[in-house]
């Protein structure tokens, strides 16, 4: 089943509204992926997010309602990617919370400031 690109228009609009800048996306494992710089840290994967979480909370958010550790082909599953279910993400506030679980994720090197701040030199 191909991506949901209803998910893919929400997750994009939810990343306007979080001011995240220097986003792009390409396809990734049969979805499509959100990229900050090299770094992947969402997925809109048929009709559920696949998101990488921080090392810390991984186990907690695991227990959460809607959410499975992320094994692609049902192999090992892949440490900090969950798979947040399409019913977990329904609302927007959840949806962009989840991005922004992933966002934290990106290596500083990779992150692009928010519009109108300056980047120290």
């Amino acid at each position: 089943m191909p991506y949901d690109q209803g998910l893919v228009a929400r997750i994009s609009d939810a990343l306007d509204h979080l001011s995240a800048q220097g986003i792009r996306q390409k396809n990734v494992f049969g979805g499509r992926g959100f990229l900050m710089g090299k770094s992947t840290f969402a997925i809109a994967w048929e009709g559920d997010l696949i998101v990488k979480s921080p090392p810390q909370d991984y186990e907690t958010l695991l227990q959460q309602p809607g959410v499975a550790a992320f094994s692609p082909d049902g192999e090992v599953p892949m440490s900090t990617w969950v798979v947040v279910a399409a019913d977990a993400i329904a609302e927007e506030p959840e949806l962009t919370d989840w991005l922004r679980r992933g966002l934290d994720t990106v290596p500083p090197r990779h992150r692009t400031p928010p519009r109108g701040m300056d980047v120290a030199p």
